[in-house]
């Protein structure tokens, strides 16, 4: 008796040490789930290049108050894309330039453009980031993203888009409604843009 108590207790222990390793790991990133507009667009035989530039003036992450609530956070991501958290493919841990990156990648692949990063392209996307920041005030989580994309052609610019937007979410428990407001806002401001259009703007 004595040793089966024993057992459960090392048992529980070991339950508890992964729970809180688990735990102690995923406070380190936070977490945006991309997900899909309902239906892709089909631009045919475009092939693209993508670059970053962060232009924010500010270039923090967390505001200061989010930072005490985030304390264990490195500055990155990790990135998971599907039509729903139950489906959704994790692609990896990314820093933000990574992380806009990929997801235009697979915004783009799914628009049916290709994405390159060397050879022949007919354009270049220039992913300028105008703001990226996560603020903490009264139990509630304020998400603000600013981007602008240039579409360059042999040096030249042919089209430019810029998208802004803000969220807000009740603060409950940990990180987990930060990610879900930054999932969505994600979502919502990338998938904004509308790919078809902008390069027949551009003439492409």
């Amino acid at each position: 008796m004595q040793l089966l108590k024993r057992v459960s207790k090392i048992v529980l222990l070991i339950i508890l040490t992964g729970i809180c390793m688990t735990a102690c790991a995923d406070s380190q990133f936070l977490k945006v789930h991309y997900q899909f507009p309902p239906e892709p667009e089909t631009p045919e035989n475009i092939t693209v290049k993508l670059s970053f530039t962060d232009m924010r003036r500010n270039k923090a992450i967390l505001s200061q108050a989010a930072r005490k609530s985030l304390s264990d956070f490195t500055g990155n991501f990790t990135l998971v894309v599907g039509p729903a958290e139950e489906e959704g493919r994790l692609l990896g841990v990314y820093n933000l330039e990574s992380l806009f990156k990929e997801t235009f990648r697979q915004r783009l692949q799914f628009a049916g453009v290709k994405v390159v990063e060397q050879g022949d392209s007919n354009a270049e996307i220039g992913i300028g980031l105008k703001e990226f920041r996560l603020d903490l005030k009264a139990r509630k989580w304020f998400f603000n993203m600013s981007y602008q994309l240039n579409l360059t052609q042999n040096g030249k610019l042919i089209a430019s888009e810029k998208i802004t937007g803000n969220a807000e979410r009740l603060k409950t428990y940990g990180a987990r409604d930060a990610n879900k407001l930054i999932s969505e806002l994600v979502t919502d401001m990338i998938n904004r843009l509308d790919v078809a259009a902008f390069f027949r703007s551009a003439g492409l």
